[in-house]
């Protein structure tokens, strides 16, 4: 004879094991497996709605063979578990296989347990039908109407637990969502952070700059002017009789003037070569001529390369590009530092430019290529990260190659790299041209 257990203690019991977790799976399970004990069912399950409201499908399963059902699902209106879902009325049967209402002959199939007695209740959330409570096979007898009302009342607390655990689940991912777009931010901060730091870097390179170039150029003026005066001097000197080892002094001083003339051109060239290099004149986008870019940039980089490194010129025709053209001189340093640095001992380094039709417009293309060690595969897809670097302490900030992924991302290109260890690296610089270039 099976002892009967208090309502009001089962009641308790439950509640306390509702309120133990607010992880619905975890909580259904609890309330089923108390549920199971006190009823002395072979088997009891919740099934609940999905979003449509529509489909009944199990959520929790217990007994022999109930684990089978959960892959099922059960329409509005159909069968038992449907019709309680459609009504709100429980159902309660006592033999199973003689009542019309039950057509479940095809869950027994699947789960291997032959249904006797069935009692079914709904599961509400405020007035609001979420899904069904079921329990199949009271060991003791059919089931009463004590059963019924202890069920009823269990699957109102169920249906406040269920609401709980759904508004933890939503708020949970609310939290999640924010968390990611909090760390979105954050990682867009420190890389407009690290943007502007070199920004600022770059403005005091360019302020520096032409301060050293007009430092330089009034006493290189001075000397450019002098150099042509004692050149048109020895000129006439030349051209009057004087005796043989006077004229050999003539020729001596004649080429020490070559000497400086060419020497004040090359400073000349350096010194245009940094002011172009920053252009602090260029605060707005305006047509730039990348090649002129490329040569100022190679100029600057020239210590890194001299007596070491040859650097190969493939230029193809490129018209004007409408953008800030000390960021992209900046992008062309990054890429040309990095692939001298990547040389160790005697290399070369190639870069090649050209236009190409695609769809979404005109784009021109630079490549710069190196023979230097390479990246390895486990490294290429983080080597536009900021902070991310291969070289050694000391050597690099690993701002640069992300730096330069922004700029040409503000100017609605891409870059892009080829590499393999111990053969070299290509970097693809893919930058739009306006329409009609």
């Amino acid at each position: 004879m099976t002892t009967r257990v208090d309502p009001l203690s089962t009641l308790t019991e439950v509640a306390a094991a509702l309120c133990s977790t607010l992880r619905l799976p975890e909580l259904l399970a609890a309330m089923m497996e108390r549920v199971r004990m006190v009823m002395d069912a072979e088997a009891c399950s919740v099934m609940l709605l999905d979003e449509a409201g529509s489909t009944l499908r199990w959520e929790v399963a217990l007994g022999e063979g109930a684990g089978k059902l959960e892959t099922l699902a059960v329409g509005l209106g159909e069968g038992i578990s449907g019709r309680v879902a459609a009504t709100g009325e429980a159902i309660r049967i006592a033999d199973a296989y003689t009542d019309p209402r039950w057509n479940g002959r095809r869950y027994d199939e699947a789960s291997g347990l032959r249904t006797r007695s069935i009692l079914c209740v709904p599961l509400r959330t405020r007035e609001r039908i979420v899904g069904v409570v079921q329990v199949l096979n009271r060991r003791g007898g059919p089931f009463t109407d004590d059963d019924q009302h202890l069920l009823e009342a269990l699957a109102g607390m169920g249906g406040v637990a269920v609401e709980n655990a759904r508004l933890y689940e939503s708020l949970e991912e609310r939290v999640q969502e924010r968390t990611a777009e909090l760390s979105r931010t954050l990682r867009e901060l420190r890389e407009t952070q690290s943007q502007l730091v070199q920004s600022e870097k770059m403005a005091a390179l360019g302020n520096l700059v032409a301060g050293v170039a007009h430092e330089i150029n009034t006493p290189l003026g001075a000397v450019t002017s002098n150099t042509d005066l004692l050149a048109r001097a020895l000129a006439r000197l030349r051209e009057t009789k004087t005796d043989s080892e006077a004229q050999r002094y003539l020729e001596r001083a004649g080429a020490a003037v070559d000497v400086s003339r060419e020497a004040c051109g090359r400073i000349a060239h350096i010194v245009k070569s940094l002011r172009n290099f920053t252009r602090l004149d260029e605060a707005e986008r305006k047509p730039a001529d990348l090649h002129e870019g490329l040569e100022s940039t190679l100029t600057l980089a020239a210590h890194l390369t001299k007596n070491r490194i040859a650097v190969h010129r493939e230029y193809g025709a490129l018209p004007p590009l409408d953008c800030h053209a000390n960021q992209i001189n900046q992008v062309f340093l990054n890429v040309l530092v990095n692939a001298a640095q990547a040389i160790e001992g005697p290399g070369t380094i190639t870069i090649r430019t050209r236009c190409e039709d695609h769809p979404a417009g005109r784009r021109a293309i630079v490549e710069i290529s190196d023979t230097g060690r390479g990246i390895a595969p486990a490294h290429l897809g983080k080597i536009f990260d900021p902070g991310f670097t291969t070289k050694g302490v000391g050597v690099g900030t690993g701002l640069g190659l992300a730096i330069s992924y922004r700029i040409v991302a503000a100017h609605r290109g891409t870059i892009e790299v080829d590499s393999a260890v111990g053969r070299g690296s290509t970097f693809r610089i893919v930058l739009p041209l306006g329409e009609g270039s």
